[in-house]
């Protein structure tokens, strides 16, 4: 069941940093409007030009969902800089690709106020929740929705994003009760349900459950692309299409995620490759009920998962 915001951020004085205006960062700020009716003041910070247009239109023009005029802004100010946005702030959000959150880190402490929480939401924890803790001690906390699209940008953000959607928080000692308690109710108002794990723990996991799938279907689908995609490319089904949708993601994202989780990556594609040869040790051998048995533990396997529900927008 969700939760109320915290009561820090009740206020319509509250003030919610979001750096990083993209698909993650933009779904946060309509979330926080839409489904957990946040009325202070949300601070976006763009450093990137490609979002400019659309986060300065969300700051003075886009009307929310079932406003009947503008009156309400979505995002209450946009800025290229760190300091005048972060001033007075309860909650930094830092959504941005993994690589850049270390020196957005470093620029972040020498100006930030001593009560903000700090939080950031990169798929890939490790030397960040590291660096967090070394630079904001209690008040950092990792958190990582288990949420995303195969669409970029802000104009692709939606506030339903994060409805029933799981979000892990990766903290690092028993100091950090007070911190996850505030990012439970942030994060369980936006939709979510509250996973805990630490960062190594989190970063183990999610090479299998995320960033092996994202690079196998990355794989296969450029393999097929050197195999003959001009009497490949109308005989892909619904299958076909489930499996590479990933595929479509941004790959300089992923090229960044995957580098940073190279270490778990690199055992799970071993332990991989042996199912792999397996499998081909199967498929020729003439009694069939070893390729079955394969397959029956696959099956039985997906139905141990608690998937998300699917739902519509």
């Amino acid at each position: 069941m969700a939760e109320a915001l915290p009561a820090v951020l009740a206020s319509p004085a509250a003030r919610i940093v979001i750096i990083g205006p993209g698909l993650m960062g933009g779904s946060v700020a309509k979330a926080l409007r839409t489904v957990a009716g946040f009325a202070g003041r949300i601070h976006v910070v763009n450093q990137s030009d490609g979002e400019g247009r659309a986060v300065q239109k969300a700051t003075y023009a886009e009307k929310l969902p079932g406003q009947k005029s503008r009156k309400s802004k979505l995002v209450s100010a946009c800025f290229s800089q760190l300091g005048p946005a972060v001033d007075g702030a309860d909650l930094v959000l830092v959504a941005t690709p993994p690589q850049t959150i270390p020196g957005i880190f470093q620029a972040l402490i020498e100006q930030l106020p001593p009560q903000t929480t700090v939080t950031e939401i990169a798929s890939v924890k490790g030397e960040i929740a590291v660096l967090g803790k070394a630079l904001f001690g209690q008040r950092y906390v990792g958190s990582h929705p288990l949420v995303g699209s195969e669409q970029q940008g802000f104009h692709a953000a939606k506030a339903t994003l994060f409805r029933a959607a799981r979000c892990v928080l990766t903290p690092t000692g028993k100091g950090d009760d007070q911190t996850c308690a505030f990012l439970r109710r942030f994060w369980s108002a936006l939709g979510c349900e509250i996973l805990e794990m630490s960062p190594e723990e989190h970063d183990a996991r999610l090479a299998k459950t995320s960033h092996l799938p994202h690079l196998l279907a990355y794989a296969y689908m450029a393999f097929l692309g050197k195999s003959d995609p001009a009497a490949l490319q109308f005989l892909g089904g619904g299958g076909l299409r489930d499996f590479s949708r990933i595929a479509a993601s941004d790959p300089a994202l992923w090229r960044e995620i995957l580098q940073e989780n190279r270490r778990h990556l690199h055992a799970d594609l071993s332990r991989f490759r042996a199912v792999l040869d397996n499998l081909d040790h199967a498929l020729m051998e003439e009694d069939p009920s070893i390729l079955q048995g394969i397959l029956v533990q696959g099956q039985a396997a997906r139905a141990q998962f608690q998937f998300p529900p699917l739902l519509k927008s």
